[in-house]
């Protein structure tokens, strides 16, 4: 008797210790989309900015070759 109490007593500690799933209702799913949406503007935003910027350092580095190779190229042919 005393094995079968220890047994049952250990089979309800891993039953406790089991998560159950928890379904979500629609309510509850229309806000989490909400919630991810909201998240998701904010990262393309931050995302989008960055791009920018970083497109913007490029340019000006491209734009500063293209000057100096017109630019050696203009002296070479009008001042030699």
């Amino acid at each position: 008797m005393a094995e079968e109490k220890e047994k049952e007593e250990v089979g309800e500690k891993k039953a406790e210790e089991v998560a159950i799933p928890i379904a979500v209702t629609p309510p509850e799913y229309r806000k989490l989309i909400e919630r991810l949406k909201a998240m998701d503007e904010k990262v393309e935003f931050v995302m989008g900015e960055l791009s920018q910027r970083q497109g913007e350092k490029i340019g000006f580095t491209i734009g500063i070759l293209y000057g100096l190779i017109v630019g050696t190229l203009l002296y070479v042919l009008f001042i030699l």
